[in-house]
């Protein structure tokens, strides 16, 4: 893998000398067992939790507004799988022109641009959630739905704008019926160089401070609530006490989806750090390679922490497989099979 900057990288030159022949060395074995065995494996899991996901986000009982940011960073985390899943099955291995230009022009922008959208959909959740708990009052008052897809449309934007240079990364030497990626000029010009310390504080630095001080917050008021919530529940209504729990739940939820990708996010920080200041380390692509494995383990567990954090999330998807399995029982297709036997 290249040492450059971005969260995922695609291979310069021919692939074929590390995936075709024996691993010469610790890092060709390292690379080699994470993008042929690890990562799909990964994507695999994630495409399918992240179909489940939004599934059940789609349901009528999970329509409010903060439930919008989820269903939108599951459709971003499930489209930077599946432009994952073809590189690294097929692409990763073949010098054939077609998969160099999906590496160049498909996977490596597509991928970074869900990545950035599914990073910056978390911040946005994050600081709302944080002015919701710090003014809840004010906040109830508000056309939440609207705004948040307002927001949403606006992370897309912004993503976008920041993952434009990534299409003019690499450029595709043709050799008869294969072909191979070196680097373009336009990656080794200043303006270049410039916009990826941007890029790499838009999608690495700033979301990892942000997040890091609203988790904190929101931890702490998690802790206040619950001594709070004793003291008051007495006189609460049952439709008000309803209603904090689906809150205080959606909080705990989010708290556990930042958690997991400041977890995730903070050894690709590490590694860029690593490349400004010495891009011949020698170590460093097996970093990059590792740190690109978290961020795919990122975008597939979500699935995972709402099942565990999440009581409503877990209710509506017991009651879509109940609904799957009446519907499978009820089918014309499986009465007739009953019949005839």
């Amino acid at each position: 893998m290249s040492n450059i900057t971005e969260p995922y990288s695609v291979v310069v030159n021919s692939t074929q000398a590390v995936t075709s022949s024996p691993p010469q060395s610790l890092e060709d074995f390292i690379e080699i067992l994470c993008n042929n065995y690890i990562a799909p494996v990964i994507c695999g899991i994630g495409i399918i939790g992240n179909i489940i996901n939004y599934v059940v986000l789609s349901n009528r009982r999970l329509k409010k507004g903060s439930y919008l940011y989820l269903k939108a960073l599951t459709l971003f985390d499930l489209m930077a799988l599946v432009f994952s899943i073809p590189y690294m099955v097929v692409g990763v291995r073949s010098s054939d022109y077609f998969w160099m230009w999906y590496s160049v022009y498909i996977f490596l922008p597509m991928v970074n641009f869900f990545t950035a959208c599914s990073v910056w959909i978390t911040v946005v959740m994050g600081i709302d959630r944080f002015i919701f708990v710090k003014c809840p009052t004010w906040s109830r008052r508000r056309n939440w739905k609207l705004k948040t897809q307002i927001k949403i449309f606006a992370v897309i934007t912004f993503s976008m704008i920041i993952c434009v240079p990534k299409f003019f990364c690499y450029e595709i030497i043709e050799n008869g019926p294969t072909a191979r990626i070196r680097d373009s000029e336009f990656r080794h010009s200043l303006f270049f160089r410039y916009t990826e310390i941007v890029s790499t504080g838009a999608l690495h630095f700033f979301p990892l401070v942000i997040l890091s001080v609203v988790n904190t917050y929101l931890v702490k008021k998690l802790q206040s609530a619950r001594d709070i919530k004793k003291e008051m529940k007495s006189l609460n209504s049952e439709h008000e006490t309803e209603w904090q729990k689906s809150q205080q739940t959606f909080t705990v939820t989010l708290v556990s989806i930042v958690i997991l990708s400041i977890i995730f996010i903070l050894p690709a920080s590490i590694v860029d750090v690593a490349t400004f200041a010495d891009p011949t380390f020698t170590h460093l692509r097996t970093m990059r390679n590792l740190s690109n494995l978290l961020l795919w383990c990122n975008l597939s567990f979500n699935c995972f922490l709402y099942c565990i954090f999440n009581r409503q999330y877990l209710k509506v998807l017991r009651y879509v497989i109940d609904r799957g399995c009446d519907r499978v029982r009820r089918s014309p297709t499986r009465s007739t099979d009953f019949q005839m036997a």
